[in-house]
């Protein structure tokens, strides 16, 4: 592997653009068989919508659209907003690969890009890191395990806030990145106070799920959401939002649970309560939980990505 650093003198809100930019002049794209870009770039054979549509993101996390003057005073978004549309107005790509058919579904609705140019591959996981072998046996209450840095969008108050609606013998686990103090006072102030754990950042995520009995993902708003398909692989049954990706590679109630509205807090906790109260059911989910996650490999993720490399090259070699 070669890597070549692309200067720039850009920062803060320009960074991004800056850099679509300068690859675009820097990057011959002639002369590679397949240039894969990742990111909101002008010069690719295959560009990858890996994170959604910005706008998209910023309507599901703020529970509005973002409106002229919000963007008048947030310039980063709104060049990433602008920097995202001249990328689909000029169309810059031979092929287009969305990691979930909801992204697919953002870039024909925002950006009148067609479906049947939008090709799904979803992310895929380490089955072979996260595996069942990793479980262990929880005698005490059930173990629900959050997993997400960025807790706000995660839709950690609303695990929260349906938590406190859950009745029985449990403790909920959070794990990642953020400030949990007003998340800590919310479940003081809610009378869980005692049963949530703030853990911050852990090393080994294989066994930060094989300690659990279930893992709740009721994010706001995600692309993909590998948490969901880590928690399969390791056997365990999980809640996911229908805000999420990655609930595609959910059949409901059958390897997993989804829930339409994250901040709904009666659907969120009946769903919670629902494998609370039902151990033989957990372990039904989550033994079919891991049999779907098989599917959604990295190996199977690879081949399907080499497919289309292989498409490209024969179609750039035929001049």
């Amino acid at each position: 592997m070669t890597f070549h650093e692309v200067p720039g003198t850009a920062s803060g809100h320009t960074r991004h653009t800056a850099f679509a930019r300068d690859t675009a002049r820097l990057v011959p794209v002639a002369d590679y068989d397949v240039v894969h870009g990742f990111g909101r770039t002008f010069a690719q054979d295959l560009l990858r919508v890996g994170g959604g549509c910005h706008e998209e993101y910023l309507r599901r996390t703020r529970g509005r659209p973002p409106g002229p003057l919000w963007l008048l005073f947030h310039p980063k978004d709104r060049a990433q907003i602008r920097l995202e549309h001249e990328v689909f107005r000029r169309r810059c790509w031979r092929r287009l690969v969305c990691i979930s058919r909801r992204v697919a579904e953002e870039v024909h609705r925002i950006h009148g890009i067609p479906l049947a140019e939008c090709r799904v591959i979803h992310n895929g996981t380490d089955v072979g890191k996260f595996h069942p072998r990793h479980r262990t046996p929880g005698t005490g209450p059930v173990r629900i395990l959050f997993v997400g840095s960025g807790f706000e969008r995660k839709g950690l108050e609303q695990a929260i806030d349906a938590l406190a609606l859950v009745r029985g013998d449990w403790r909920f686990r959070v794990v990642g990145k953020g400030s949990a103090r007003r998340y800590a006072a919310r479940a003081a102030r809610l009378g869980i106070g005692d049963r949530v754990e703030f853990a911050g950042p852990q090393g080994d995520m294989p066994r930060q799920y094989g300690d659990a009995d279930l893992v709740l993902f009721p994010t706001l708003y995600d692309a993909f959401g590998t948490v969901t398909l880590e928690g399969m692989a390791t056997g365990l049954p999980v809640i996911v939002s229908r805000q999420a990706g990655s609930s595609e590679a959910v059949v409901h109630g059958t390897d997993g649970l989804i829930v339409e509205d994250p901040r709904d807090a009666a659907e969120l906790s009946a769903a919670i309560r629902s494998l609370v109260d039902d151990p033989a059911r957990r372990e039904a989910i989550g033994a079919a939980a891991r049999l779907a996650a098989e599917r959604f490999s990295i190996d199977a993720n690879i081949e399907q990505v080499l497919t289309v490399y292989a498409d490209i090259a024969r179609e750039k070699s035929r001049g």
